[in-house]
């Protein structure tokens, strides 16, 4: 898999508000750690089974981490690819306990450590995945932190090669942050 790290945090680049005011019912900020039966409501989830398992595992009780964001696309390459599919998802991640999202050290660490594990993984030619910190403001803490975007991306023939690569490549992506979630949490208690 392809890797890019980025970090998006001088003052012109746009901060992602947490939570942020619903456009419309059901296109609002879900906290699917307090309520996970409201997966129900968000569109994306719904329509790929994938992104709905990822979704759940990363807000459950064994994660260190929280999702806040989720959109999915598809649209037909031209230039780079002519004639190929996309298939692309981006999932924006926060700590589960507030006052680690004030620490953007960790942020870069967690940014790290997932490059280096999806570097392991095949299938670069179709996959690629970029890791991007950025800025935001938790509206509920009153105060600013840091978040990490996460936007997979998977080429294919047809759409349905794109997005079944997509699902794949998101569970392999899912199983890291698991992972690290778990070295987080026992790096935490061996330091208290």
């Amino acid at each position: 898999m392809r890797v890019e790290q980025a970090v998006e945090l001088d003052e012109g680049s746009p901060k992602l508000e947490i939570p942020w005011p619903a456009a419309k019912p059901d296109s609002g900020y879900f906290d699917l750690r307090d309520d996970p039966r409201a997966i129900a409501r968000i569109e994306p989830a719904r329509q790929h089974p994938p992104l709905r398992v990822f979704l759940v595992a990363l807000n459950g009780e064994d994660s260190a981490l929280a999702t806040t964001r989720c959109r999915v696309s598809r649209r037909e390459q031209s230039s780079s690819h002519p004639g190929t599919q996309e298939f692309s998802s981006e999932i924006v991640l926060v700590f589960a306990e507030m006052p680690f999202n004030c620490e953007q050290g960790r942020f870069e660490e967690l940014s790290r450590r997932l490059a280096e594990l999806l570097e392991r993984e095949g299938g670069a030619e179709y996959l690629s995945v970029r890791l991007c910190l950025r800025q935001c403001r938790f509206a509920v803490a009153s105060h600013g932190g840091f978040c990490l975007s996460v936007l997979l991306s998977a080429r294919g023939a047809t759409a349905e090669q794109a997005e079944m690569r997509w699902g794949l490549a998101l569970a392999r992506v899912q199983q890291a942050l698991l992972f690290l979630s778990r070295v987080l949490r026992q790096q935490g208690a061996a330091d208290s």
